[in-house]
């Protein structure tokens, strides 16, 4: 028999200032039946340290065991109330905080599954697989890269909005110096040939309306590429395409781990003369 669930994402979001956040937990309630979860990601959890810049493990243990008591009360108090107090308490608890951990809007679903079970089928698609998308790898290389120029005393790379017509663009490494300029790794890790040259097509058309509007120049941009880990003639094929795609609109494609690149294009964003990629 299908059952209405009410459920949210737990976010962990050290750095207020940027908004990006992790997804380390789901909690879920079935009005009708009293019933409330929740799932947690361990208090050491490598991946979150390594998804932000300068976070240390202790401040996110921290806040997860804070969680955790918290989430643990409410679970033995809301299996006394009646449905219209539970979905207040939950609607209180989402409520948005200025604290490291959050949580997303309150979603429905109306479903045939037991609650134990919906939880961890949730859990596993909302924290455990947004460390697989390219979303987490490139935010590695971008913290590679930062990591990279902090150490060369090259620090004019910050985060920043670029804003064109119809795109309000927050990109991570952006230098405005006598110009904008933009190093912007990629990641290709997909295990589908189309969804590697989707992936493509986004920043393509993205940085095709930016130069457009007159926001930016193409040759203005780096893109440090990570290209298929997986030995797939298919796979490497696409990313051979948008390799060529990227190139014939005039942006500067180089491997993820071309230190000697990046160096001279960050160096290059202090300077008014024009910049050539030597491969």
């Amino acid at each position: 028999m299908k059952t209405l669930y009410q459920y949210a994402i737990v976010r962990f979001l050290p750095h207020a200032e940027t908004g990006e956040f992790a997804n380390v937990g789901i909690v879920l309630c079935a009005p009708d039946h009293t019933v409330f979860e929740f799932r947690l990601a361990p208090t050491r959890f490598a991946r979150i340290t390594d998804f932000f810049e300068d976070v240390q493990g202790k401040l996110y243990k921290t806040a997860i065991d804070t969680v955790q008591q918290e989430l643990k009360r409410l679970h033995a108090y809301m299996a006394t109330l009646q449905p219209k107090e539970l979905v207040a308490t939950m609607q209180e608890l989402v409520r948005p905080r200025e604290t490291l951990v959050r949580y997303s809007d309150l979603r429905t679903m109306y479903i045939d599954k037991k609650p134990a079970e919906l939880a961890d089928q949730l859990f596993e698609q909302l924290v455990h697989r947004t460390f697989l998308t390219e979303a987490y790898q490139e935010q590695l290389l971008v913290k590679a890269i930062r990591a990279q120029l902090k150490t060369e005393k090259l620090t004019h790379f910050k985060q920043q909005q670029l804003t064109g017509r119809f795109d309000e663009i927050t990109l991570p490494l952006v230098a405005k110096t006598n110009d904008t300029f933009v190093i912007r790794p990629l990641a290709f890790q997909h295990k589908n040939a189309g969804k590697i040259l989707d992936h493509a097509q986004t920043w393509l058309g993205r940085f095709t309306r930016l130069e457009q509007d007159n926001v930016l120049k193409k040759d203005h941009v780096l893109l440090p590429l990570q290209a298929p880990i997986q030995t797939d003639r298919k796979l490497a094929g696409a990313f051979a395409e948008v390799q060529r795609e990227f190139d014939q609109l005039g942006l500067h494609t180089i491997a993820h781990n071309d230190h000697k690149a990046i160096t001279a294009f960050a160096r290059h964003a202090l300077t008014a003369d024009g910049f050539q990629l030597i491969h």
